[in-house]
């Protein structure tokens, strides 16, 4: 591998920056492993002190107060543990924690004590305390598209089946769960963005594009992990439906992220004038600029979680009876 992991390889025309608070934020990050995610095997949660949540949290939303940052790194948490612990559920699984999760964000339903879910009321409140309901909704839409491509992904993680091309990318987008980080890109400008705004199609190519870069920038620097054990990842399916060796996998894989990177430029520098929301609009396009740069910058610096033995899953599956 090496080389092939260099920092001059993933590059962007726009710098990163980092949160004043990620340094707390980690910290109440390690105070809840010890507490809300206690029912975490030991492995697990020694992980999680290592993954930097605060510091990715700070890294992706480098603009964010700390009562953003909270709500934030709370989702952050919440979201790793189910990812972590379900990647190779069955669709069956998937669709109970589905429900039990949509019914206590959208609705503020409790319907179950697993622990898995005892940081939802709050998650809730604090979305709501720098949002609004109309937000929430959208952000819970995310989800949902989330879990649908988590059960999407079982189809083909499970077997080790390669999906064609098309069907991959649509599930990859999803399931990446990008798009309620890009909701909370929206949510830290202080202004909820009306739907005729945030749906315009430009803007709606970005979130779209955001979830494509900031997949393929994990799948880099994952796929030598990956390699053997999973087939959702660019790089792999490049090299098995080219029938190429990985390093020629690898240079294919960054002429995609890169034209991706150039259109996302192209529409961001193109925007069309949206009245009295262009600067709630300008200030979010920046906010996804600061994201895709600062998941770089936190993946090279700042985690443990993509070095060998950094990353959880397998241990969570190891403690799993379901």
């Amino acid at each position: 591998m090496g080389d092939m992991l260099n920092a001059n390889t993933l590059h962007y025309p726009f710098t990163h920056s980092t949160n004043p608070h990620a340094e707390q934020m980690e910290k109440i990050i390690h105070s809840w492993v010890a507490t809300h995610f206690d029912f975490l095997p030991e492995k697990v949660k020694k992980k999680y002190v290592h993954t930097g949540m605060g510091h990715c949290g700070g890294c992706i939303f480098p603009k964010a107060s700390m009562q953003q940052l909270q709500a934030i790194c709370r989702f952050f948490i919440w979201a790793f543990t189910v990812d972590d612990t379900y990647e190779f559920s069955t669709p069956g699984q998937v669709e109970i924690i589905e429900d039990i999760s949509l019914q206590a964000l959208r609705h503020g339903r409790f319907v179950s004590n697993d622990p898995l879910y005892a940081t939802l009321p709050v998650m809730r409140r604090e979305l709501l305390a720098i949002s609004s309901p109309e937000w929430l909704d959208r952000f819970c839409e995310s989800i949902e598209l989330y879990f649908q491509g988590l059960k999407e992904e079982t189809r083909y993680r499970v077997p080790m089946i390669f999906p064609d091309m098309e069907t991959f990318i649509a599930v990859r987008t999803k399931a990446v769960n990008v798009l309620p980080m890009v909701n909370l890109a929206e949510a830290i400008t202080g202004t909820v963005l009306p739907g005729h705004v945030i749906r315009h199609p430009y803007l709606e190519r970005l979130a779209y594009l955001t979830c494509r870069i900031l997949s393929w920038s994990n799948d880099y620097f994952s796929a030598h992990l990956e390699k053997g054990h999973d087939v959702l990842n660019l790089v792999l399916m490049l090299e098995h439906h080219n029938q190429s060796s990985l390093s020629e996998a690898y240079v294919e894989m960054l002429k995609i992220h890169d034209r991706d990177v150039a259109e996302f430029v192209r529409i961001g520098a193109s925007l069309p004038d949206f009245r009295e929301y262009n600067r709630a609009v300008k200030e979010y396009v920046n906010n996804l600029e600061l994201m895709i740069a600062g998941y770089l910058h936190w993946t090279l610096q700042l985690t443990e979680r993509y070095k060998k033995g950094g990353h959880p899953s397998l241990d969570l599956q190891a403690g799993k009876t379901v």
